[in-house]
């Protein structure tokens, strides 16, 4: 489990084959533009099905869904919910 968001860097740089010393790094604007290229749909697609189980998951373990600032999320395993975003937008657009 992931207790900081500065534990990212490691799973960034092995999925995407890079080698960020820093999430400051990451996060330049060339840097994550790079990053984002490497995504293919099908990427995007298969993380919208694991967002989905993860909800599910977390609804069966009967965990509290909080809400804040119209922001749904449990706070043993964080989603803000933005996958059902990019699966309207995709829909609406023939992608899915």
């Amino acid at each position: 489990a992931l207790t900081h968001r500065r534990q990212y860097l490691q799973w960034i740089n092995g999925a995407y084959e890079e080698d960020f010393a820093e999430l400051s790094d990451y996060k330049e604007e060339g840097n994550f533009k790079r990053v984002l290229r490497k995504i293919s749909l099908e990427d995007v697609k298969v993380a919208i099905t694991r967002a989905k189980n993860i909800m599910r998951k977390n609804e069966e373990a009967g965990l509290t869904l909080h809400e804040y600032k119209g922001y749904r999320y449990y706070k043993e395993n964080p989603s803000l919910l933005v996958h059902e975003s990019i699966e309207k937008m995709l829909k609406d657009c023939g992608l899915l």
